[in-house]
């Protein structure tokens, strides 16, 4: 088996990009040739991201006219070099108009895995309008599978599942204790991520410590993590950070995460709408944290975070109840408990090695399917200009590399777009996809 990875480089931190590092070491120490493939254009070059990655040692690709129509053509030159081998997309829209393309003209012999890490509406558009094309699709959380099926469309059988995972001590290691008298400690809180309002809900924190301190519960909490909405937290949590109360550390590679966040605290806060891990939830446990977490959409068909047992939990958006679980962890016993047996939860189902065997499985099952028909649908190029729609975009394109005209983007996105769709009805979505998760079930 041959495995081309085709992914952006745009976005150099984040549990997607060492997701892909770590899974790619693995199988290349495991003998199996693997090659990634990133643009290098404006917003995506490859340079920065082989500097933040070196061991991918990604090869380039380029849309030398920044049209829909020279993203899907640039796509095809890169697969024309890799005709016999399993290709996975790590959110790269492109790929998938290029190889239906490809294979109707019987230039593509090897098989197309989508590998899925949201829960939001375009993703799911996608895989209806690509599920003729999909030899599979790989999804980090139950639920994402399950939507895959009801949503996109895919056959189960062709959806496999495997979690993210993290390197694992050989036992539970307790947190650095605090100094002094323990009662009289601030409660050590850790908060790790992108600094969102819509997925990871950054607008809950304030409220949060408010109903902390109307409680009398001391804490001390630090912000890892960068993203557009950074000035909303630094504003709002003005006075705390003034103070040394709170601490926003920026952006941390993952290298230093243990060293400078784990090791230095007692508890994780997740405050998610959604997720398909996260992988945060999974490095902190594995570090001997104790885990607070919203009952975020991913987690009940996941069965991992279990209230009371592994983590403690808290309604969506609901500070008070949010509050009233840190501040039970003012309890050593309690705390303890909770740390232990989130470390055996990572040990039993998401370590490093399981992650690994489980995405190897998926591809070698996916290898092992007989080739998919022909697709029988030919889906145009979406027109993307003025000349697009007077000559259409062949033509178009065409004209635009013979005069070295190029569309000038204004992000990272549109120049090399996640999904085929705009943003879609992610409230809707959400409603549904948490009816669909607030089912019963434990996968151990």
């Amino acid at each position: 088996m041959k495995l081309l990875f085709v992914a952006p480089s745009a976005y150099l931190l984040g549990g997607v990009q060492d997701w892909l590092a770590d899974l790619v070491a693995d199988q290349r120490l495991r003998g199996i040739k693997v090659t990634v493939a990133v643009p290098d254009d404006s917003f995506h070059r490859r340079g920065p991201y082989a500097d933040r990655y070196p061991s991918l040692a990604p090869i380039p690709f380029r849309n030398p006219t920044g049209s829909e129509a020279g993203r899907i053509h640039a796509l095809e030159q890169l697969l024309r070099g890799h005709p016999d081998h399993l290709v996975a997309g790590v959110n790269i829209a492109a790929l998938y108009p290029a190889v239906r393309r490809l294979r109707r003209r019987g230039d593509f012999r090897g098989r197309i895995v989508m590998t899925l890490h949201a829960i939001e509406a375009d993703y799911f558009a996608d895989l209806r309008d690509q599920n003729d094309l999909l030899d599979g699709l790989v999804v980090t959380n139950r639920l994402s599978g399950e939507l895959a099926c009801t949503l996109g469309g895919m056959e189960a059988k062709r959806v496999f599942y495997a979690p993210y995972g993290v390197e694992l001590g050989s036992g539970w290691v307790e947190p650095a204790p605090a100094t002094g008298e323990a009662d009289k400690q601030p409660l050590r809180i850790a908060w790790v991520g992108r600094l969102d309002r819509a997925q990871k809900r950054v607008q809950d924190l304030a409220p949060i410590l408010e109903a902390l301190d109307a409680g009398g519960i001391p804490f001390e909490l630090t912000i890892a993590g960068d993203g557009p909405d950074r000035p909303l937290v630094e504003a709002s949590l003005a006075g705390r950070i003034a103070a040394g109360q709170v601490i926003v550390a920026g952006a941390i590679p993952r290298s230093e995460l243990a060293q400078r966040v784990y090791r230095t605290h007692q508890v994780l806060l997740i405050t998610s709408a959604w997720e398909t891990g996260p992988i945060v939830a999974w490095e902190a446990m594995a570090a001997g944290l104790a885990v607070v977490s919203s009952r975020y959409v991913g987690s009940g068909l996941e069965g991992a975070l279990m209230h009371g047992s592994t983590s403690l939990l808290f309604p969506v958006g609901d500070a008070r109840e949010a509050a009233a679980q840190l501040a039970s962890l003012r309890n050593p016993a309690e705390l303890r408990e909770l740390g232990v047996a989130g470390f055996d939860l990572v040990k039993r189902r998401y370590s490093r090695d399981a992650s690994q065997a489980a995405w190897m499985a998926a591809f070698q099952a996916v290898a092992a399917f007989a080739p998919l028909p022909v697709p029988g649908r030919a889906v145009p190029i979406a027109a993307a200009g003025g000349l697009d729609r007077r000559l259409g975009p062949e033509t178009a394109e065409r004209l635009r590399r013979l005069l070295r005209r190029r569309f000038r983007h204004r992000e990272a996105g549109s120049e090399w777009p996640h999904s085929g769709h705009a943003s879609g009805d992610d409230a809707s979505l959400l409603e549904l996809a948490g009816a669909l998760d607030r089912g019963t079930g434990t996968h151990d």
